[in-house]
């Protein structure tokens, strides 16, 4: 008996290609910058790996890793985390949350509530919900805005500079 064997083709989701994934590319950018302008109060956050979490965001993900996990900010080495899809974080200096995951905000904000993470979302109204920073589309342009009110809320200092090039910045 002659069995034949055919190649298997699996159907993967699509997802964007990370080379030419801009809004990722754009994103990480503002993320490490973001990073390098802003001052962590919280003595505990000044030593050891300077974590960024990904929750979400797949390709931003891959971006900060290929892009930013060799580099520091000030003295502490990037270690860059996919986080599992749930509210619960661990030690984390930046957060970023993508739009699949905004049904997580309510319960994240308040597990986060006056703890040092900067998080940053993708969404309408986010300053005003708690986020840090969050990224919006400005005439077909990346853009940030960012909230200082929030910040101080996480023993942040944000530096002039990060708020002269933001978009919209609530005092």
């Amino acid at each position: 008996m002659l069995l034949l064997v055919g190649p298997v083709i699996a159907a993967a989701p699509p997802q964007l290609d990370v080379e030419k994934d801009t809004t990722a590319i754009v994103q990480a950018s503002y993320i490490y910058n973001i990073a390098k302008l802003v001052e962590w109060k919280d003595p505990g956050m000044s030593s050891g790996t300077f974590v960024i979490g990904v929750i979400g965001g797949a390709n931003l993900y891959q971006e900060l890793i290929k892009k930013y996990s060799t580099k520091a900010i000030g003295k502490q080495p990037i270690e860059v985390r996919k986080l599992p899809r749930s509210p619960n974080i661990d030690r984390c200096h930046i957060l970023f949350v993508g739009q699949s995951d905004l049904a997580l905000m309510p319960e994240i904000y308040r597990n986060l509530a006056n703890k040092p993470t900067l998080i940053v979302t993708e969404y309408a109204d986010a300053l005003e919900d708690g986020a840090v920073a969050n990224f919006v589309k400005v005439a077909s342009t990346l853009k940030y805005e960012l909230s200082v009110t929030n910040a101080r809320k996480h023993k942040l200092e944000v530096a002039l500079t990060l708020k002269q090039l933001a978009h919209r910045v609530v005092e």
